[in-house]
């Protein structure tokens, strides 16, 4: 089983709600969840070629579902 590498965990704000963005790479494929931090539940998860579109795709999925 390979490793994840470059875990990357921060906190930040989407559409003013407060939430933990993780990334990571897992053989050539790059991963990013983003979970609510109240009550910590994941809410959306992507899988991209690239960190950078790994992160956008999931940004962007975060703003619809958190405008709702």
């Amino acid at each position: 089983m390979t490793k994840p590498e470059n875990l990357r965990t921060e906190e930040t704000q989407i559409n003013g709600v407060p939430v933990t963005v993780t990334s990571y790479k897992v053989g050539s494929r790059f991963y990013c969840h983003i979970a609510n931090k109240d009550p910590g539940a994941v809410f959306v998860r992507t899988e991209a070629a690239s960190k950078q579109e790994a992160m956008e795709q999931a940004i962007a999925k975060a703003k619809q579902r958190l405008a709702r």
